[in-house]
């Protein structure tokens, strides 16, 4: 995964892009296919010169969505870690959302599948296509009593 970093009214140090490269690694176990990941971090000013907090914006590209999360902080490390919590609740939540929750994470079983297994414990063979198809033409067929 590419690591994109954009810095206004501020510098990003090693420290910091190293601090991101490892927590990194938990986004490239939850997310299906990450292309990559745009941090931008920027400098609040509070107005009449005083300084003001980080604000740190996660933005990851993947084979699905994009998923974005922000946060503002104290300093970027604490910006940071907010706004990295909250992209990973989003990509888990995704990730539960694929998940099958059925029969302890089997795969259900297809209409087919089904009906066969059925029709075996009871010894019936289900209709062909071809019989289906012969009895509903004779049912559309006018017969002479239907007709009286």
């Amino acid at each position: 995964m590419e690591l994109n970093f954009v810095a206004r009214h501020t510098e990003i140090t090693d420290r910091f892009r190293n601090y991101v490269a490892e927590k990194v690694d938990k986004i490239e176990k939850l997310a299906d296919r990450p292309l990559e990941l745009d941090v931008t971090v920027s400098k609040h000013h509070g107005g009449k010169g005083l300084v003001g907090g980080d604000h740190v914006e996660l933005t990851l590209v993947e084979a699905g969505p994009v998923v974005r999360a922000e946060s503002d902080g104290e300093d970027k490390y604490a910006a940071f870690d907010l706004a990295m919590g909250r992209m990973m609740e989003q990509l888990r939540r995704a990730r539960d959302k694929k998940k099958i929750h059925h029969h302890g994470h089997q795969k259900p079983l297809s209409i087919h599948e089904a009906s066969a297994d059925a029709f075996a414990q009871v010894d019936l063979v289900p209709a062909t296509p071809e019989d289906i198809e012969r009895v509903a033409a004779e049912e559309h067929a006018i017969t002479p009593s239907a007709a009286a």
